[in-house]
C-alpha cells in the first residue's frame, strides 16, 4: 500500500452499506476526502444528505464538506428506492435526531465535482457508491473532466454473477441506466468494483460481535443500523448471519488496490433489454462501437479487506 494521501470525492446515497464504507474512508490516512456528494438512491435525496451529515457527526469529522446532488434520474424520472433493504430512513429505521447542518454547502454537488476536478487535475479519485447521475451531469456540463479525473471507482456491475435487482443488473447502475450509460461511454478511466467481488466480502457474526464490544460511538451506531440491512442480505450468504456491505469494497480498493485482482474488459452498458437493462456487457470481439475499456475487479482477498475495515472501525475507539 502506497503511503500518501490521495484527494477523493465520495458520491453516495447513505444507506447502511454507505455508512460502513464512509467510516472506513474517514478513518484512513491514505484518503484526503475533499467532498462527500449526495445522490438519490437507497432513500430520497433529502434523507441521504441528512444521513451523510449524521455519519460525519458520529465519526466526529467536522472538516469534510457535504454537497447535495440531484433528486431525479438523468432522464428526469422519479427514482426507485431501497427502503426495503435499508429502512425507511436509510439507516435501519432508527430515525436518529437531526444532525448539525454546518457542513452542508450551498454549492450543488455537480458544480463542486467540476471545480474539484479542475483543482486537482490528474490527481482526483471519484468514488461512486450510488447512482451515477451526478457524475453524468458533471461530464455533460464539462466534458474535459473526463481527462481531469484520475480514476472513477464505481460500486456496481456484474460480469460472472447474477445481478441483485434483476437477473443481470446491479442496483446502483439499474437505478439510473441513462446516467450510467453516459459515464461508461465517456471514456473516463473507470474501475468497476461489482458484485463479482462484493458478494465475496462478508462480515461474520464473530466479526460483528468484536465491533459491537468496542462500545465506541461508531460501533454503537453500526450495531443499531445493521440488523435490517443484514436480514435483507441473507440469501446467498456463505456465512449464516453475516453482514455484507457492498459499498465498502469500493473504498477498500481506493485505499489499497493490491487487495484486488482486476482485468481490463471492453464493456458496453445496456439501457434497453427487458431482462438486461443495466447490465455491464463484456464485448471482447468489438461488436459494439461505443464499448470502452474498464478496469474490472474479478477477485478480492476478502480476509485482508475485512481486516482493513475492522481496523478502520477500531480506530474510532
Amino acid at each position: 500500500m502506497k503511503d500518501y494521501s490521495k484527494p477523493v470525492i465520495i458520491d453516495c446515497d447513505p444507506g447502511v452499506d454507505d455508512a460502513a464504507a464512509l467510516f472506513l474512508a474517514l478513518s484512513h490516512k491514505n484518503l484526503d476526502i475533499q467532498a462527500i456528494t449526495t445522490i438519490f438512491g437507497n432513500v430520497g435525496l433529502q434523507q441521504t444528505t441528512t444521513n451523510a451529515l449524521k455519519i460525519l457527526e458520529v465519526a466526529r469529522k467536522t472538516g469534510v464538506p457535504v454537497f447535495k446532488g440531484v433528486e431525479k434520474t438523468f432522464d428526469y424520472r422519479d427514482p426507485i428506492d431501497s427502503k426495503n433493504v435499508h429502512g425507511n430512513d436509510g439507516l435501519g429505521n432508527n430515525f436518529f435526531p437531526e444532525p448539525p447542518s454546518d457542513q452542508l454547502m450551498t454549492q450543488h454537488a455537480v458544480l463542486a465535482t467540476i471545480d474539484l476536478a479542475k483543482k486537482f487535475k490528474g490527481e482526483l479519485t471519484y468514488v461512486a457508491l450510488g447512482r451515477l447521475t451526478n457524475l453524468a451531469l458533471a461530464i455533460s456540463l464539462e466534458p474535459s473532466i473526463v481527462n481531469s479525473i484520475k480514476e472513477v471507482v464505481i460500486m456496481g456491475g456484474a460480469i460472472n454473477v447474477p445481478g441483485n435487482i434483476s437477473p443481470t443488473a446491479s442496483a446502483n447502475l439499474f437505478g439510473d441506466v441513462h446516467g450510467a450509460s453516459v459515464v461508461y461511454r465517456s471514456g473516463i478511466n473507470l474501475t468497476q468494483i461489482g458484485l463479482d467481488v462484493c458478494n465475496e466480502v462478508e462480515i461474520s457474526p464473530d466479526n460483528q460481535e468484536e465491533i459491537w464490544h468496542l462500545k465506541s460511538t461508531v460501533s454503537q451506531f453500526l450495531e443499531k443500523i445493521v440488523p435490517v440491512h443484514r436480514s435483507a442480505h441473507q440469501i446467498g450468504n456463505k456465512i449464516p448471519g453475516a453482514a455484507r456491505f457492498n459499498d465498502m469494497p469500493a473504498v477498500g480498493y481506493t485505499i489499497d488496490p493490491t487487495l484486488f485482482k482486476c482485468e481490463t474488459l471492453r464493456i458496453h452498458f445496456e439501457t434497453l433489454g427487458e431482462f438486461t437493462k443495466g447490465q455491464t456487457v463484456v464485448d471482447p470481439k468489438h461488436f459494439v462501437e461505443d464499448a470502452q475499456n474498464v478496469n474490472v475487479a474479478m477477485k478480492v482477498d476478502s480476509e485482508k479487506l475485512v481486516k482493513l475495515w475492522m481496523d478502520g472501525i477500531k480506530s474510532y475507539s
